[in-house]
């Protein structure tokens, strides 16, 4: 609980932000493998400002999705620290952690991780109702975003029924409805062809540069560079 204390003190303190929202100092990752230890990271320190598009690149294996579990709270590092927002989040509880998430991150899975029994507006203001907001907030919220991501007609449709794109657009609708600090996404385009992959990236951008949404994706196309404003390369678990 200190921690999340400690962070709304510092939005109410500080009248100018920090250009840096994300620091890793030294992340470690070390796995077991039976007996077999697997070192995917070896020790990664960068900065990444508020604001930027980075995309986290490198060849299979090389620790890319593990990293971004790491930024995103999703895993423990095995040694290091990973600072969001001023806040040093091994410091944080799970408890902790679980709340600074469903408030200040938002993501995007590759398999989309819609769920099938909702429909799309439905999927998009969840996270909003475990947040505590009103009906008609979160109705409007979660409308407002799928007429952003061009599913305004799909409102109402199940998971079942819409293409590839069509679901990663509502989980990207999903990902920010509660307009998180920062947007993580894992392979977003793994599952999608090149129209709508584009179609994707697309979105990103115009999150990203009409909201100042800061965007952090692993990706393994050459492609999508175009896009992003920095690239970070891994290699062996190491920044290369």
């Amino acid at each position: 609980m200190g921690q999340i204390i400690l962070w709304i003190v510092n939005i109410m303190t500080n009248n100018t932000e920090s250009d840096v929202i994300i620091e890793t100092k030294n992340v470690t990752r070390t796995f077991w493998m039976g007996e077999v230890e697997v070192r995917a990271l070896r020790g990664v320190s960068l900065k990444i400002k508020r604001g930027e598009f980075v995309a986290i690149m490198g060849s299979s294996g090389s620790g890319k999705s593990t990293f971004l579990n790491q930024l995103g709270l999703l895993d423990i590092p095995t040694s290091g620290t990973v600072i969001i927002d001023s806040v040093d989040t091994s410091k944080m509880s799970e408890k902790e952690k679980g709340e600074f998430r469903l408030h200040n991150l938002g993501y995007v899975f590759q398999d989309y991780a819609l769920l099938p029994e909702l429909s799309a507006i439905e999927n998009v203001y969840l996270p909003l109702v475990m947040q505590g907001k009103r009906k008609k907030e979160y109705q409007r919220a979660a409308s407002t975003l799928l007429t952003a991501v061009g599913l305004e007609d799909r409102l109402n449709q199940f998971p079942s029924k819409m293409s590839g794109g069509q679901q990663q657009r509502v989980s990207i609708a999903r990902a920010l409805a509660h307009k998180p600090r920062v947007l993580f996404a894992d392979e977003p385009c793994a599952n999608l062809d090149s129209v709508a992959s584009r179609q994707i990236l697309e979105l990103f951008k115009k999150f990203n540069k009409e909201e100042g949404q800061t965007i952090v994706m692993v990706t393994h196309e050459d492609w999508h560079v175009e896009y992003v404003d920095r690239i970070i390369r891994l290699k062996d678990g190491v920044l290369e």
